[in-house]
């Protein structure tokens, strides 16, 4: 699969990405959206230790009720105006259905963002998949009146501190695609909470190191 959601590293990579968020901010689009933006998500929720096989295409048919029919993610931005040129959409899961299941293809869940966005957050999903200490609260910022995402903020909790996130990140709604060097050093991230008891152990370090710095100042 990451052969077929990534593409090669070149050396214009950093100046295609530059000229990508120049535009981005001159169009006030993704990242540097402004105005009042919809927050859209399921809310904290933990991951299951397994998930039964789903119907691949329900999201899909979730989606087109959502669009008033349209169940292509890119044709869908195209008619809003809001596509970026030669980029792929598709429909993004704010939490993955591999961690939560059923409850994922609602549309509270779902929203159209590109190739890349979605590619950014299977590493991390993967890495928590079956983890029942861990809580996603995976929330998508909304064009308002539109089910595009300008951007997402992937959080995941230690069911034990539900106030810190020991992972986060936020993701362009436009992404470009993902290349095979990005998507390795997402990997090695992930790769750092992939394990239960060795985040559970940093959970905790985490939280004494709050707690400590919290009481520094008394006498």
């Amino acid at each position: 699969m990451e052969a077929l959601r990534t593409v090669k590293d070149s050396p214009l990579d950093n100046l295609n990405m530059l000229a990508h968020y120049a535009s981005q901010a001159s169009n006030q689009k993704g990242l540097f959206a402004t105005g009042p933006l919809d927050s859209k998500g399921l809310g904290p929720q933990q991951v299951l230790t397994s998930v039964p096989d789903r119907d691949k295409g329900e999201h899909t048919k979730v989606f087109g009720k959502m669009t008033g029919g349209e169940t292509s993610s890119t044709k869908y931005q195209q008619k809003l105006g809001t596509a970026e040129p030669r980029t792929d959409y598709e429909i993004l899961h704010g939490m993955g259905h591999g961690e939560g299941g059923k409850k994922t293809q609602s549309p509270n869940n779902l929203a159209s963002a590109s190739h890349g966005a979605n590619t950014a957050m299977i590493p991390p999903d993967k890495a928590i998949s079956g983890n029942p200490d861990v809580i996603v609260d995976t929330k998508f910022a909304m064009r308002p009146g539109t089910q595009r995402a300008e951007y997402v903020d992937q959080r995941f909790f230690h069911k034990d501190f539900p106030d810190q996130p020991f992972f986060q990140q936020r993701i362009d709604g436009d992404r470009p695609k993902v290349t095979q060097s990005e998507y390795n050093k997402l990997k090695e991230q992930s790769a750092l909470f992939s394990d239960p008891d060795t985040l559970r152990g940093a959970a905790h370090l985490m939280n004494l190191g709050k707690k400590t710095g919290s009481n520094g100042g008394d006498t």
